[in-house]
């Protein structure tokens, strides 16, 4: 197996072991999006889980991420599964998106707010892009707990929320979004549908 792919496997493997299934908490939350088409925005990269899901399921994608070290382990990570050229990957800071406003058919975002320096520039700047549905979750406190457990592990501090999750939902609400919310073992998810849309 490629080293890569590899090293991501052991790490989902530890991640079940404390009671994160993260591909079972992906499909999932892919399923209540209700993505089937158009124009898809990943916020948030990370190591490139749930872009590689979205690419399998037959999806062109631009994801974007300010860390360029993660970027480069999603890249290797969706070379290895032979998915590059589904995918679009963009160093950008979510606080400022480089798009035209209603450019995104469907926003996602998943494990991305807790790193936010600040959430609601960046949930401002999903809202204004998103044209039609907009699909954030976050761990909610069995996640963030499993989590710490995984990073102290390695010697390492795990970020928490600057917020409370539920004020992106009265954000949401507030700006023409109708929102449904969601629970998953380790997941709080809200999917927002724009009214007008």
């Amino acid at each position: 197996m490629n080293l890569v792919l590899s090293s991501l496997q052991k790490r989902l493997r530890e991640f079940k072991r404390h009671g994160y299934d993260l591909p079972a908490s992906r499909r999932f939350i892919w399923k209540l999006s209700g993505i089937r088409h158009g124009k898809v925005l990943e916020i948030g990269t990370g190591k490139g889980h749930l872009t590689a899901l979205l690419a399998q399921k037959g999806f062109r994608i631009i994801s974007v991420d300010l860390d360029g070290e993660v970027l480069k382990i999603a890249k290797a990570h969706l070379s290895a599964l032979k998915l590059s050229k589904r995918v679009s990957l963009r160093k950008m800071n979510a606080e400022k998106l480089r798009f035209n406003s209603g450019s995104f058919d469907n926003v996602i975002s998943m494990d991305f707010f807790h790193h936010a320096k600040n959430p609601l520039r960046c949930l401002r700047e999903m809202m204004r892009v998103a044209r039609k549905t907009l699909t954030i979750a976050d761990l909610n406190q069995n996640g963030m707990r499993i989590m710490d457990l995984v990073h102290k592990s390695k010697g390492k501090k795990h970020e928490t929320p600057k917020i409370p999750f539920g004020d992106l939902k009265k954000h949401l609400l507030a700006h023409h979004f109708n929102v449904k919310s969601y629970r998953h073992p380790c997941h709080q998810i809200f999917v927002a549908q724009r009214r007008n849309s």
